[in-house]
């Protein structure tokens, strides 16, 4: 609690009463807090060792704009995103000279690549019981378009993206 001159100020004393208020309610209704596992949607998944071919058709197929990389045993590496793949090619057509004159050539030096190559590693994960007021505040502060779930042995178990957690909101 926060006093100036041995005084509390009201608009951390109303602050504190809605906390109360509402541990409260949850108490008193037994109402079920809200975590990760209920907001969270089925990943699309590439491996490690799979070639840029095989994740842009998968990106394409699943009409998704992210794919989560992940070891054959589904620990997680990091993603690749379709934005990432933009970056590439721009990458191109600043330094490659074909690229560049042509405006052709820009799946070339993509081809070679491997997932593990193209894999942006992700900084913020979270577990099934991770409270989904923490999980809306990653996705807002990291600008993240999607947070992983990860089980206890690092395994990838979901994804929750801004539209889960709109359609969580929307039903609760």
């Amino acid at each position: 609690m926060v006093k100036l001159g041995g005084k509390m100020r009201s608009s951390d004393y109303l602050k504190k009463m809605r906390e109360c208020e509402a541990m409260g309610i949850l108490e008193s209704m037994n109402i079920k807090k809200l975590t990760a596992k209920d907001a969270m949607i089925k990943p699309v998944f590439v491996y490690s060792d799979d070639g840029a071919d095989k994740i842009l058709k998968k990106l394409k197929r699943e009409d998704t704009n992210v794919c989560i990389v992940v070891t054959k045993d589904k620990k997680f590496v990091g993603e690749i995103s379709d934005e990432d793949l933009i970056k590439l090619f721009l990458h191109q057509v600043k330094y490659e000279p074909i690229t560049k004159l042509l405006g052709i050539g820009y799946r070339r030096a993509f081809l070679y690549k491997t997932a593990d190559e193209l894999t942006n590693k992700h900084k913020s994960t979270v577990n099934r019981d991770t409270p989904i007021n923490k999980v809306i505040k990653l996705v807002h502060a990291e600008g993240f378009q999607y947070i992983p779930v990860l089980n206890k042995d690092r395994k990838v178990i979901g994804v929750v993206t801004p539209s889960s957690l709109l359609d969580l909101l929307e039903k609760n």
